[in-house]
């Protein structure tokens, strides 16, 4: 629901509602407009606005030292389904969740507290390494504890992510969080000087020519079907389809605002494209046997998953198109988010053509909050490859980081508000 978002009042901050529309400690009174426009005690702005405004409230200040307390909540581990093997030598581990218990989540300036029959759970804040979330799912992955998983089966997920990532960043100091995941990247941990080290020019992975061959005919008959079908169902208006190759590796990075952006732009270009999937898409048989003749390889996005990279490598190594979301995850409001420094890493180490890709209309269609589609008008625009310097991995500093992350964000940002 668009209130895992709204979860404090835009007005005053405070946490308890009413109901969904109005603020139970200043009356504050909220309309939905639409899916990104909403109206606070008149006033109209985008939702992305409104929930910027949320960010910037600070942690409530209680004697007790408790920010959050919650509902019921679900504790998983990870778990170990299998073996994955696809197309062009893509081998990787399928992961599941194994239920432990339920219970209640506390967080504290301090520490997170877990309460359950069998036992409580402490997580100081200063040993978790990585936080983020799927769905309703906050993953945390701490020394000691491993990989958790909780699910809130009466709050909102995002709430305690967004609450989390501040105590987090409180608990560092002046030390600067960038990202919160795959692990917790400080600014000062980024190299201002290339290393040294003389190894590791290239990443190269092994490519094998007895390799299956990445062909499907039922995939290659649905897309002909799908495109068409997509083409008018989605009312989608695509320009730039010249610049994506017709042969050769190459690197397409669209932004991320729906769960159907793969989908309504994978169908479009003549060649396939290789895209990762959470590792959470795989959970059964049709499931995985439809994303691998689907040209998609699973990744473990709330860890470093070396397994991914390596696929990744395979794919364009290969002289396939791999596509890749530079933000790392769905938008929540629909605004362009940061892009994720291991993806730049990534771009700068490949050295092949890069191709951005602005997806404008599919956060209406279906957003990140809801599951529900509503129809509405997409806008794909593809623009020309762009060519970064290779850089290998221990040269790259932060200034070069920066700089390629800059300029593939501008172009992002440059397809996104072309003019209709």
């Amino acid at each position: 629901m668009i209130t895992d978002i709204l979860y404090r009042c835009p007005v005053c901050g405070d946490f308890d509602w009413l109901d969904n529309t109005r603020c139970s400690s200043c009356q504050a009174r909220i309309d939905i407009l639409s899916r990104s426009r909403i109206s606070v005690n008149g006033h109209t702005d985008s939702l992305a606005a409104w929930y910027a405004k949320i960010r910037s409230f600070e942690l409530p200040q209680r004697e007790s030292g408790i920010i959050l307390h919650s509902g019921t909540v679900r504790l998983s581990a990870e778990s170990v389904k299998g073996p994955y093997r696809g197309f062009a030598g893509v081998t990787a581990t399928l992961y599941g969740r194994r239920e432990l218990e339920t219970g209640s989540l506390v967080l504290k300036h301090d520490e997170l507290f877990f309460s359950a029959a069998s036992g409580d759970r402490h997580i100081p804040l200063t040993t978790i390494t990585s936080v983020t979330i799927e769905s309703n799912t906050v993953i945390i992955i701490a020394r000691k504890h491993g990989v958790l998983f909780f699910d809130f089966l009466q709050d909102s997920g995002k709430k305690w992510e967004d609450c989390i990532q501040k105590a987090l960043a409180h608990t560092h100091g002046p030390e600067q969080i960038i990202e919160y995941y795959p692990r917790i990247l400080l600014k000062k941990s980024l190299r201002n000087r290339p290393a040294p080290a003389a190894g590791h020019r290239e990443l190269r992975m092994r490519i094998h020519p007895w390799y299956p061959r990445d062909f499907s005919l039922f995939f290659a008959v649905l897309r002909r079907i799908a495109k068409p079908l997509i083409k008018t169902l989605f009312r989608v208006d695509v320009r730039g389809l010249e610049h994506i190759p017709d042969h050769g590796p190459a690197l397409v990075v669209p932004n991320h605002t729906s769960f159907l952006d793969s989908i309504v732009f994978g169908v479009l270009p003549t060649r396939y494209i290789w895209f990762m999937a959470k590792n959470s898409e795989y959970r059964n048989r049709f499931m995985t046997w439809f994303l691998r003749h689907g040209r998609s390889f699973p990744v473990r996005r709330y860890t470093t998953d070396v397994q991914a990279i390596r696929n990744a490598l395979r794919i364009v190594q290969q002289g396939h198109v791999l596509g890749i979301f530079p933000e790392g995850e769905r938008t929540w409001d629909g605004s362009l988010l940061p892009l994720r420094t291991g993806t730049i890493r990534l771009i700068l180490a490949l050295g092949v053509p890069v191709i951005p890709v602005g997806i404008s209309g599919a956060y209406e269609l279906m957003p990140r909050w809801t599951s529900s589609i509503k129809l509405s008008p997409v806008r794909i625009r593809i623009g020309p490859a762009l060519k970064f310097e290779q850089i290998p991995i221990p040269k790259q500093t932060f200034a070069d980081i920066s700089a390629a992350s800059t300029e593939l964000r501008r172009h992002l940002g440059s397809l996104l508000e072309e003019p209709q």
